[in-house]
């Protein structure tokens, strides 16, 4: 099958764009055909062409995953199934596709029927290197200097080793996660973490929350149901952490390297890129069915 990949730039790494190149790679192992499409080719695009894949701006396809609304009718033609990524209008529905949303809260807001949430590439994602029994280094995947300067503090008191990825174009993030004991962040990162048998906190201080310096915390097994609600970037829960030592407090008092391991099967078990393609196909070829 011939398959068109969308994202509307791929000049950075981040959430959607990752979630991009998990589902390519995946869905050329099963022998595919797979191109891909930006308004914005760059730094991440040269991943994907280092993979096989190539920059295209028209053509013909079986299947087309759209992301951010960028596919034109008049360049492209195929079956599209559009992805809704979150609850800003670039993740709006796209007229003349099928909709998708990658988690409850985004369904309700869009008001759409199918659910098909984040994929994991738990091959490339896996624990290289065991966590200690203490923290020995944090990893931050917050994306805002105000968060980084916070937890830059307390492993500073702690004399712990921090380091922060804010900034910085690291493509193989799966290495730096290896190297920590402890994930911070929110979204795909955590996902990304979880799959790397890490301990995780939810934890950020972007400016499109409700409130600032927030999350859901230290995440725990019973935690799980309802980080997927929003796709584990805690927005729905609205816990806060108002000064350095609450968030010290979350880290130091609940790491347990045993939890990596929980998080790992948690991934295995329902967020796996494998299932998530299995699903899009699913999704497909009910709809040619039904034309």
């Amino acid at each position: 099958m011939k398959i068109l990949i969308t994202n509307i730039w791929l000049d950075k790494f981040c959430g959607t764009e990752s979630w991009c190149y998990a589902i390519a790679n995946e869905l050329k192992r099963r022998g595919h055909i797979v191109d891909i499409y930006t308004r914005a080719p760059g730094v991440f695009m040269k991943e994907f062409e280092k993979s096989g894949f190539k920059f295209v701006s028209s053509g013909q396809y079986d299947l087309i995953l759209d992301n951010h609304c960028i596919v034109n009718d008049k360049k492209f033609s195929g079956i599209i199934i559009h992805t809704c990524h979150g609850i800003v209008d670039l993740e709006k529905p796209l007229k003349n596709a099928i909709n998708v949303a990658v988690s409850e809260k985004v369904s309700k807001y869009w008001n759409l029927n199918i659910i098909i949430p984040n994929g994991i590439d738990t091959n490339r994602f896996y624990c290289k290197k065991h966590v200690n029994k203490e923290i020995k280094k944090i990893l931050s995947l917050c994306k805002s200097n105000t968060a980084n300067d916070v937890l830059k503090k307390i492993c500073s008191d702690m004399d712990i080793e921090f380091e922060s990825l804010f900034g910085k174009e690291v493509f193989n993030v799966e290495d730096k996660i290896n190297e920590a004991d402890l994930v911070i962040g929110v979204g795909r990162s955590l996902l990304d973490a979880m799959a790397c048998s890490r301990p995780v906190i939810s934890f950020d201080d972007r400016n499109y929350y409700k409130i600032r310096n927030m999350g859901h915390g230290y995440i725990t097994a019973d935690k799980f149901k309802y980080q997927q609600i929003d796709n584990f970037t805690g927005s729905s829960i609205n816990k806060s952490f108002n000064s350095k030592f609450e968030l010290a407090k979350e880290i130091f008092e609940k790491y347990n390297p045993d939890d990596g391991e929980v998080n790992r099967q948690y991934i295995l078990d329902n967020l796996s890129i494998e299932k998530t393609v299995d699903k899009y196909l699913e999704l497909y070829n009910k709809i040619k069915e039904g034309i």
